[in-house]
């Protein structure tokens, strides 16, 4: 535990009485250097400012004994060059105070943010745990009720809810942790379908069609080292970002192919496209576009991600005329 600074009049005492003791001796008598007692005492409570005043003020001192009381009128180099190196030591540990100061904000300033992240973390971390309860309650209990365009809208918005707050959770967890990719050989045209099953129900709400593109090689050509159920996240989050663009009777189209050395996934939409601007930082954590549709920017931040975690890449661009276009590049060796 810190202890309390002293108080700024006994620095100063201190620094009196040390001058009184200056020149009461012979010039030849360097005591300078004892200034360095109220240097480190009052170091916690000056600015930068104050500390170079303070160091100004005891050089000076040091260097006046030379003629007060009693000028030298011999032997003056060497009583000087004294005097000279206690002004040096004195600069030295005013510039080691500085910097320790530097160092200690610093420092400070990390646990801080340390402790902040923390917090947030464990924050959001409890939040979604206790929002995704209930979600999962009313799941439950709209399962019991009879199918209906009301029982079903209700199950799509708590889906919705869920698939967010599985999000939140995933990208808290992969800036804490990092993401762990569980590597195994997968098939990508397997995955890419039942993200499509997943996906059609909701894009069938907004009487959106999803179109999957055979790839033009053969299904077991698309078999990768890779996690899948993190690539069927990936691809899921992009579909969904697609239809959330899209306007009611249009398509999304989904199309695999082989690349060397790789695989592309390749999502396009017919909607307006991404804002320019956006373009940018599209990828990064709520980095949510200006175009006025829903989302909380966690979906492709997500992508981007799984995407690096398998060693790959992702990239957006939009089409003349309108419609939106996001490529994943995915190695051969996945991770």
């Amino acid at each position: 535990m810190r202890g309390t600074p002293p108080p700024i009049g006994l620095v100063w005492a201190i620094w009196l009485l040390i001058l009184l003791l200056e020149l009461a001796t012979p010039p030849s008598v360097v005591l300078g250097i004892l200034y360095v007692v109220p240097l480190l005492l009052g170091a916690s409570q000056r600015s930068t400012a104050q500390a170079w005043r303070f160091l100004v003020i005891s050089c000076a001192a040091t260097l006046v004994n030379v003629h007060v009381p009693l000028p030298v009128h011999h032997n003056l180099v060497p009583v000087l060059v004294d005097r000279l190196l206690v002004c040096l030591a004195l600069t030295v540990t005013t510039v080691l105070l500085l910097n320790n100061q530097t160092l200690q904000r610093q420092r400070v300033a990390l646990e801080v943010d340390l402790a902040q992240a923390q917090l947030r973390s464990d924050v959001i971390a409890t939040l979604a745990h206790d929002l995704k309860t209930p979600v999962l309650g009313t799941l439950a209990s709209l399962a019991l009720l009879d199918n209906g365009v009301v029982v079903e809208a209700m199950r799509s918005s708590q889906q919705r809810c869920l698939r967010l707050i599985n999000d939140l959770m995933e990208v808290f967890r992969a800036e804490q942790e990092g993401l762990q990719p569980q590597l195994q050989p997968c098939n990508l045209l397997t995955i890419a379908q039942e993200a499509v099953s997943t996906v059609e129900p909701i894009a069938a709400q907004r009487q959106i069609a999803l179109v999957l593109r055979q790839p033009q090689a053969s299904p077991s050509r698309l078999t990768l080292n890779g996690d899948s159920s993190l690539l069927r996240r990936l691809i899921e989050n992009l579909l969904l970002n697609a239809v959330h663009h899209s306007l009611r009777g249009q398509r999304v189209w989904l199309q695999l192919s082989c690349e060397p050395g790789g695989w592309q996934v390749d999502v396009r939409d017919g909607g307006a496209g991404f804002p320019p601007e956006d373009l940018a930082r599209l990828f990064q954590r709520f980095g949510t576009t200006g175009t006025g549709s829903r989302g909380t920017g966690l979906g492709l931040y997500l992508c981007r991600l799984i995407s690096e975690a398998h060693g790959g890449s992702i990239r957006a661009s939009n089409f003349h005329g309108g419609g939106a276009r996001v490529v994943v590049q995915l190695p051969e060796a996945g991770g």
